[in-house]
């Protein structure tokens, strides 16, 4: 049974269309001590039904160590949202490759934070933060990494 109703299914969809790169869903699960893991992939198998732009990759947070090292994922349920960028190369087929901006969400999607997963992927896809010239000026001078965290929950 889908855990969208038909209206939700419709509205995401519409909001989806605007999607303009595609984007991979990178979803970091596992079989033992992760009572969220199964209602966060249904969730976002749903959403990725709803876009044929969008694709869900499914990785074992504990047998997939290099992929969980790559997007440094620190616990489950996580996913990760990535551009994929294709390129022709004049030669051959095309080459396809990610643009990973660092966007990671842990726990269930769901509620207020369902609507963060719809503005992410929106954002990942076209690839702009949506920041004013002047705040892209200031971060300009950031030289060390910067680690955000933003925090919710459920009320």
């Amino acid at each position: 049974m889908p855990l969208l109703s038909e209206r939700d299914r419709a509205a995401v969809h519409e909001e989806l269309e605007k999607l303009t790169n595609p984007v991979r869903i990178v979803f970091f699960t596992q079989a033992l001590d992760c009572d969220t893991c199964e209602i966060t992939q249904k969730i976002l198998a749903e959403v990725a039904a709803l876009s044929s732009k969008l694709e869900l990759q499914t990785h074992n947070f504990a047998i997939d160590r290099e992929a969980v090292a790559q997007y440094e994922i620190m616990r489950v349920p996580a996913f990760a949202l990535v551009r994929v960028e294709t390129r022709a190369d004049g030669e051959g087929p095309q080459a396809s490759r990610e643009r990973d901006y660092g966007i990671r969400f842990y726990g269930v999607p769901s509620g207020y934070e369902f609507m963060s997963l719809i503005g992410g992927l929106l954002d990942v896809s076209h690839g702009d933060s949506g920041l004013s010239d002047q705040s892209k000026a200031l971060l300009a001078r950031v030289t060390e990494p910067v680690h955000f965290q933003i925090f919710t929950t459920p009320t």
